[in-house]
């Protein structure tokens, strides 16, 4: 999805949702959690207007402070006037159990169950634990040395 910025003599200059999101996920590079961005066409003094929505989660004053002035002075070179707006993630069983991969997962359990019976649960519990614990390990490692 492409937000339009604004139109030049030389043309429309586009901006990617998912390219400003990578960018200002990369600004960041801590724990904070980026949930959205938007962007308005045209703000004050022909800059454009972005709103992003950060994780709010046990952080201290002192860093959303600097989260807060980091962002705006990133984004004015580019003619985008940034502001963070500070975000509680809801979490309910009701949020929970209305995702299908909740629900998928249930199923795959006790299908497993059934047919395989408790040792062959746990086996396949144990396995599945494994590969996941070994694959976000590399993932980890993966990311801290391409951003390196």
């Amino acid at each position: 999805m492409y937000f339009l910025w604004k139109t030049t003599p030389i043309g429309i200059i586009r901006i990617s949702c998912d390219g400003l999101m990578e960018f200002a996920d990369d600004v960041l590079r801590s724990r904070l959690r980026l949930y959205s961005i938007t962007l308005s066409p045209e703000g004050r003094k022909g800059e454009a207007d972005i709103s992003i929505v950060l994780s709010e989660e046990n952080l201290a004053s002192d860093v959303k402070k600097t989260v807060e002035k980091h962002f705006p002075a990133v984004f004015k070179p580019m003619g985008i006037r940034a502001s963070v707006i500070w975000a509680v993630p809801e979490r309910s069983i009701a949020a929970i159990l209305s995702s299908p991969h909740v629900w998928a997962g249930i199923a795959s359990c006790s299908a497993v169950l059934v047919t395989a019976g408790a040792a062959g649960f746990f086996w396949v519990m144990f396995w599945g634990a494994a590969a996941w614990f070994i694959v976000h390990g590399l993932n980890i490692l993966v990311r801290k040395f391409w951003r390196a």
